[in-house]
């Protein structure tokens, strides 16, 4: 019997540095494909660093760094230092993180921004917490 390979642990580390990466190429308005096609992989390869899913190695994260016009170091800025092997991100980071997972998190993300009144803001927040409160007392 053939035993199946583990699947590798999500690192901290990984699922930073891929967020940073889909900051980056969001700041710069380019898509998956063109991030892709600059750095000759497939657009589901830039799915999976942004998501932390794979881990970028380092020459790809240089060739990375040229095509996002951006120091080496935007990529691992805010990471606390190395204290033992697995590095978890903190967890406002962590929060961050989980709603880039899910389409609907990555919709609302987008565009919550723009909406532009500080009331119509405060009361989405109010009413997805009060939500929230609901759920947790079930």
């Amino acid at each position: 019997m053939t035993e199946m390979p583990r699947a590798r642990k999500r690192n901290g580390v990984d699922e930073h540095v891929g967020a940073q990466v889909r900051a980056r190429r969001k700041a710069l308005d380019m898509n998956q494909s063109a991030l892709a096609q600059r750095l000759g992989v497939t657009f589901q390869m830039i799915q999976r660093y942004e998501y932390g899913l794979c881990r970028i190695s380092a020459s790809t994260l240089y060739a990375m760094a040229f095509a996002l016009e951006a120091p080496m170091s935007y990529f691992f800025d805010g990471l606390p230092a190395p204290a033992a092997k697995r590095v978890e991100p903190v967890p406002s980071e962590r929060s961050t993180l989980e709603l880039a997972k899910t389409h609907y998190g990555r919709t609302l993300a987008e565009l919550f921004p723009q909406i532009t009144h500080r009331g119509s803001q405060r009361a989405i927040v109010e009413l997805v917490r009060a939500m929230v409160e609901e759920t947790r007392a079930i």
